[in-house]
């Protein structure tokens, strides 16, 4: 995991009921995850701004995705 990607994480991830979890393996998991993630969003702003799309519009569009 690269330097911009652990700037990223929690120090701690916490349950719903905002206790911490430390199992190593479901922090190992959510931290891949952060990181596809970023990784892929990337791409896609990359590519837009390739395509001549407004990249700004595609962040706003993501932004509305993981709101609901």
């Amino acid at each position: 995991m690269n330097k911009n990607i652990n700037s990223l994480l929690p120090k701690i991830w916490k349950s719903p009921n905002n206790e911490p979890i430390s199992c190593s393996e479901k922090i190992k998991i959510l931290n891949d995850n952060v990181a596809e993630i970023k990784r892929m969003t990337d791409d896609a702003i990359e590519d837009a701004e390739l395509m001549g799309a407004d990249p700004k519009q595609l962040i706003e569009i993501l932004k509305k995705s993981l709101d609901k």
